[in-house]
């Protein structure tokens, strides 16, 4: 699936839900990833099954990441302020054994997320 249908699926999916996901690590730590320009990127995700089959095919890099998810009302009102203030990138819906995915700003998604919700 292209980069552009992943990102396409987790709107779809996420606003029908209104849901998240994210990863944690073992120490409760968000998983992120180091990107280009020297910033950080937060990788979200659609369904907490992503998540389950992305770590099947990186367990020496997930293996250990658990599954958290997150009301988007929930994640506006605590997570987003926490990235605005380190000023992360999210990844919406990262795929595959290369971990391929598209860095956005948060803003972003945030303004692409309503739009959509509010068609819905």
């Amino acid at each position: 699936m292209s980069v552009g249908a992943q990102i396409e699926k987790f709107y779809q999916e996420a606003t029908a839900n209104q849901y998240l996901w994210f990863a944690e690590n073992p120490d409760g730590t968000f998983l992120e990833f180091d990107v280009k320009d020297n910033r950080v990127s937060l990788p979200l995700w659609s369904s907490k099954s992503r998540i389950q089959r992305l770590k099947k095919l990186n367990p020496d890099l997930l293996g250990e990441v658990e599954p958290r998810g997150i009301s988007w009302e929930k994640f506006k009102e605590v997570v987003v302020p926490i990235l605005v203030q380190k000023n992360r990138l999210v990844n919406l819906n990262l795929s595959g054994k290369n971990l391929t995915g598209f860095d956005l700003p948060l803003e972003q998604l945030i303004r692409n997320f309503e739009a959509i919700s509010s068609v819905s």
